[in-house]
């Protein structure tokens, strides 16, 4: 595996582990802020804690804020953002529910949009939750920074005259999973759908599944393919569109292993230990601790539709 791809997975992994702890008062230092501009209009912010991406999009009315990090960020993003334009945030959009993507809504000051899908809005509002879901951050006064437009399969939001467009293609790493789509610039990103070049964290609590990842991968594939060039990951770099193909196609090989080593009499161990992505899918990796988790929920799932 190269070099700069094993970094990538590691901090991928050092980051999504500690999604999986959920213990955002307690997390570590991340790697510094780091300003990618993909085009003359979007801007992918990297680092600064353990958390996913952001991204600015620097449309005609004002820009469009992707994922909020966690808390704390929310004045060193505005710092980022004022070194490319002085443009106010007309909208944010938060591509699931987790402390690492919404942390710091509510330090962005007023912003009249801020976007989700149905689901992970209703994520974010329960009265209790485990800290990975981050609803304890949206309560009292705080409730006015919850995502205040929602979607439940598509809909295209207007920035000025640019067009921004999201879609929900089904449960995966939640069940409220958006893909955001510039289709100006054919760039997409999906959040930690594709989080990285691996197998997933998945959340069951707030409706992640093991066993119909493939699907929704295949789904995003079939709805993005020739409107899309460029993929964000949500926790790592852009890829090329051939790789969320590949991501695809690693969903669907791994699937059809699980099942078929659960039909043979195997373990979940037994697979997850001898599971390895054929050559042409080397570059995706399957290591722990999300490759047994990932096989005992299919494994877990599989049981329970019988």
């Amino acid at each position: 595996m190269p070099r700069a791809v094993a970094l990538s997975l590691l901090l991928a992994v050092g980051a999504l582990s500690l999604v999986i702890a959920a213990q955002p008062a307690g997390l570590p230092p991340g790697p510094p802020l780091r300003l990618e501009q993909l085009d003359d209009q979007l801007y992918v912010l990297h680092g600064g804690c353990m958390c996913g991406n952001t991204l600015f999009y620097v449309a005609e009315g004002g820009v469009v804020l992707v994922d909020t990090k966690v808390a704390g960020q929310g004045l060193a993003i505005l710092d980022q953002l004022r070194t490319v334009t002085d443009e106010p945030v007309a909208m944010i959009i938060n591509t699931h529910t987790h402390f690492d993507h919404t942390g710091s809504n509510a330090e962005l000051g007023y912003v009249e949009r801020i976007v989700a899908h149905e689901n992970a809005r209703a994520s974010l509002m329960k009265t209790t939750c485990a800290p990975v879901t981050n609803c304890g951050a949206f309560k009292g006064e705080n409730e006015r920074f919850l995502p205040n437009v929602t979607f439940r399969d598509s809909q295209s939001l207007r920035v000025g005259a640019d067009r921004i467009d999201v879609h929900y293609f089904g449960p995966g790493h939640t069940d409220g999973d958006t893909w955001i789509v510039f289709p100006d610039i054919r760039i997409a990103m999906g959040g930690d759908l594709f989080g990285a070049k691996g197998v997933p964290y998945v959340d069951t609590e707030n409706g992640g599944t093991a066993l119909g990842y493939d699907e929704t991968i295949a789904r995003a594939v079939a709805g993005l393919e020739g409107r899309v060039d460029t993929v964000i990951s949500g926790h790592v770099e852009a890829y090329p569109w051939d790789d969320l193909v590949r991501y695809a196609e690693f969903h669907r090989h791994l699937e059809d292993a699980v099942l078929a080593g659960m039909e043979a009499g195997r373990t979940p161990a037994d697979v997850a230990a001898e599971y390895a992505p054929p050559d042409e899918l080397a570059d995706f990796s399957f290591i722990e601790p999300f490759a047994s988790n990932f096989v005992q929920l299919m494994f877990d799932e599989a049981q329970a539709a019988r």
